[in-house]
């Protein structure tokens, strides 16, 4: 608070001060608040002070709680990246942020917030997608995520081929993965209503035996399905054409 420009003394939120000494006279009395709080009426107020006696000047300061700033920061790793994700605060402000990026949600309430990361569905976030957080008055709180995307196999069940009924028939499929993230599992449909399944620790090449048992020549679709230890999984077909002896 300070008088005609000169006099100034502190003064409580909700307290007073007093002035001694003051020249009997018309006075300006100025009071100088937070950045968030507000005066009714203004800040300049003009007093009389009689002489002998005590002039009085009252102010009504309301305060808000300045807002805060949110920062959300991602880092992708793996395979099949997407370009970007998702974010939103408390379910109802989102933007996009880059797979790895960050954003920034401004004029947030000073508080408890929510964020959730929306990924891919290739994509996993290491400690869940949903984070609680709280926001400082005037001040930037960080939020970061760590992403880990997957790529299915790819599976190739070769070229089409012949067979011949009651002789065995070896089947050369391959496949490759971009995570090489082993082991994996995989199944051979092979058309007639017969599977074989099997794990493997490599990518590669491999090959599985068959014996088609027909009576007249006909043709089969082999399928191929391979699965990662993610729980990834892509397929390759072909067709077998079975002929007699």
């Amino acid at each position: 608070m300070t008088v005609d420009g000169s006099q100034s003394q502190s003064i409580a939120s909700t307290g007073s001060v007093t002035f001694a000494g003051v020249t009997a006279a018309s006075h300006t009395v100025v009071l100088a608040v937070a950045a968030n709080c507000t005066v009714a009426g203004g800040a300049s107020q003009t007093v009389d002070v009689p002489a002998g006696g005590t002039g009085t000047v009252a102010y009504s300061v309301s305060c808000v709680t300045p807002p805060g700033n949110l920062a959300v920061s991602t880092t992708s790793t793996g395979a099949n990246i997407p370009a970007s994700y998702t974010v939103t605060v408390d379910g109802s402000q989102s933007q996009t942020v880059a797979s790895t990026g960050s954003v920034t949600f401004t004029n947030l309430s000073a508080g408890n917030h929510t964020a959730v990361l929306a990924v891919a569905s290739n994509c996993t976030v290491s400690g869940g997608t949903s984070r609680s957080v709280t926001v400082p008055s005037g001040a930037t709180a960080t939020l970061s995520y760590t992403v880990s995307c997957n790529a299915p196999p790819v599976v190739n069940a070769g070229p089409n081929q012949t067979a011949v009924t009651g002789l065995l028939y070896s089947l050369q499929w391959s496949f490759t993965d971009a995570n090489h993230n082993g082991p994996w599992t995989y199944t051979i449909s092979w058309g007639d209503g017969s599977t074989s399944s099997g794990t493997v620790s490599s990518e590669g090449s491999f090959s599985s035996g068959h014996t088609y048992v027909i009576v007249l020549p006909r043709s089969f679709t082999v399928k191929v399905t391979v699965k990662d230890a993610a729980g990834a999984s892509a397929s390759s077909s072909k067709t077998v054409s079975v002929l007699l002896l």
